[in-house]
């Protein structure tokens, strides 16, 4: 197959607008004879010379030039410029239309002239009719067509045929949304669901061009799940071309549908939501105040664009943001820890019940329940990731006492309570769509009572040594969001410091232990936080929680009547994370 490069094209179009021009010279000829008639040798530069205009005034193809020459033949070379043809002129320089648009309505103008001329004439005059100008043009384009078979260097590239008006006169749509759409609304600890108020604006109609894109927010469901939302379509069409035009095209996720001509008058066009992506089990769905991204739809209402007078309206185009409609909800109870003491007991008490017992975790999607498994497994995994962060600090400690020394007794339970959210897109009373998020938060996110007590040594002094910190956390909210980005700010923290004392043991060792001042930032604490955080993956928030001990330290002073007063800081208890933890 013969291939050419940008240059080797360019050459072969410079030889057929070359080719062709000189052909016009005989097809304006045949169809003008008493034009080149009366120019005789002159009438070749006369062709020049309007083809040469043709192109300043932006025309390009040979078939545009030829039908721009036959109006010279008719008016003059460069009528357009001549006094008393300041219709052509406004014409030509109409910066609304397309060259292609400025000849047609030349054209036209130019008949209506002859026809308004032909009604004054006198009976029996030679002035040209509009029937010897529509036989003029109607040789020109034969000309054309037999010049084309005969000298084309592409023999599938016949010229355009003159063209004809084909516009657009108006676009009447509405959106029609589903009926029953409903909504999760809290209510006395409980969500049930509510009626969403019904949408339906009135139609609107487009008339003129569009300074810019035309949005249309919607609310619709996705195919196969109920009915849609539905855009109703009365096309009105200026003129038509034929069965091609007016064209409507109507583009989404799901692919593209057009219709044409007499079937576009008025058309009914299903909106789908984008269906829902597939639900992982092992992570479950999307997170809290996630709003699926809409389906951007196109619909486009098309003509050749073409009047006989005044700027046209060409085309026109609606963007349908397409919104799921599916409302969320996730509830959660979870219950309190038991309290727990190390080291064990040798005989230790019967095994308290376990988390799953105290804990549930339920999704649903539009009153369907959806998987929970992971969301529910993660909120089962919180007071085991608190004992064992207990454990690690029991062992922490232990590795800073006088042998077997060190006891700890602990209650701790975090986020004891119940918690309800509901997402998703729904109509304001404005008109637009947005992501609404509603939730109802009723934590005791800490209950904290730790004791841990032990002894020290030092060169053979003792002190019994005991911490405790003790702390309360309430987290009750109410949400009513538009949009997910207010759920960064729910959240909690806290600090609760450690309270130490120190009591010397007698040893028979003259020196005695006791402890001194000690900066603020060396005493230690508690510190927590909780709440909502975005995923990692962007879609939507996940609940947190965080508890760690800050760095424990104690200032010990000993009192030796050999040796004097000694100091020393020692490290009780290092920096932690008791629980890192998150679902959903």
């Amino acid at each position: 197959m013969l291939q050419l490069n940008g240059d080797q094209m360019a050459q072969v179009q410079a030889l057929q607008l070359q080719r062709d021009a000189q052909s016009l010279v005989a097809v304006l000829g045949q169809a003008w004879p008493e034009v080149a008639k009366q120019l005789q040798a002159r009438w070749p530069a006369f062709v020049d010379v309007a083809l040469a205009r043709g192109r300043a005034i932006g025309l390009g193809s040979v078939a545009d030039l030829a039908r721009y020459a036959s109006l010279c033949c008719l008016w003059g070379a460069s009528f357009e410029t001549r006094p008393r043809f300041e219709w052509a002129a406004a014409l030509a320089a109409d910066p609304a239309l397309s060259p292609a648009l400025r000849l047609h309505q030349l054209t036209h103008r130019s008949r209506e002239e002859l026809v308004r001329r032909a009604a004054k004439a006198v009976p029996g005059g030679e002035a040209l009719t509009p029937a010897g100008f529509d036989k003029a043009l109607a040789a020109v384009e034969a000309g054309l067509a037999h010049a084309a078979r005969g000298r084309s260097i592409f023999l599938d590239q016949p010229p355009a045929p003159r063209p004809q008006a084909c516009d657009l006169a108006a676009l009447t749509f509405a959106v029609s949304e589903p009926k029953g759409l409903q909504a999760y609304r809290a209510q006395d600890g409980r969500w049930p669901r509510a009626d969403l108020p019904a949408w339906a604006p009135a139609p609107e109609t487009l008339s003129a061009p569009l300074a810019e894109p035309r949005v249309v927010p919607v609310l619709s469901r996705p195919a196969g799940a109920g009915a849609s939302a539905r855009l109703q379509l009365v096309v009105a069409a200026h003129a038509s071309c034929g069965a091609q035009h007016p064209e409507v095209v109507q583009a989404s996720h799901a692919g593209r549908l057009a219709w044409r001509g007499a079937d576009t008058a008025r058309l009914s066009l299903p909106l789908h939501a984008p269906p829902a992506p597939p639900v992982d089990p092992r992570q479950g769905p999307a997170g809290i105040g996630h709003g699926q991204p809409p389906d951007e739809q196109t619909v486009t209402v098309s003509s050749c664009g073409i009047r006989d007078a005044g700027a046209p309206l060409g085309h026109l185009g609606l963007t349908m943001h397409v919104h799921a409609a599916t409302q969320r909800l996730v509830e959660v109870r979870h219950g309190a820890a038991h309290a727990l003491a190390w080291p064990a007991e040798a005989a230790p008490p019967a095994a308290p019940a376990p988390a799953a017992a105290t804990t549930a975790c339920h999704l649903e999607a539009d009153g369907q329940a959806e998987p929970a498994a992971a969301w529910l497994q993660a909120w089962q995994g919180l007071q085991p990731q608190a004992r064992d962060g207990l454990e690690k600090l029991f062992n922490a400690w232990s590795r800073q006492t006088a042998g077997t020394s060190a006891r700890m007794a602990a209650e701790l339970s975090p986020l004891v309570g119940q918690a309800g959210a509901a997402w998703g897109w729904q109509r304001e009373p404005d008109g637009t769509v947005a992501l609404r998020v509603q939730a109802a938060i009723d934590f005791t996110a800490l209950v904290l009572d730790l004791h841990l007590s032990g002894e020290l040594d030092w060169a053979g002094s003792r002190a019994r040594v005991s911490l405790r910190v003790q702390g309360r956390q309430d987290w009750r909210s109410q949400l009513d969001l538009r949009g997910s980005a207010g759920l960064d700010d729910a959240k909690l923290a806290w600090k609760h410091p450690f309270t130490l004392q120190v009591d010397a043991i007698a040893t028979g060792e003259p020196a005695l232990l006791s402890a001194g001042p000690l900066a603020e930032a060396l005493r230690g604490a508690v510190v927590g936080s909780c709440g909502l955080r975005p995923r990692p993956d962007g879609r939507g928030h996940a609940w947190f929680y965080r508890l760690a001990v800050e760095p424990v330290h104690v200032c010990l002073q000993r009192q030796d009547p050999v040796v004097g007063h000694q100091r020393q800081r020692r490290e009780l208890i290092p920096a932690l994370t008791l629980i890192d933890w998150s679902a959903g």
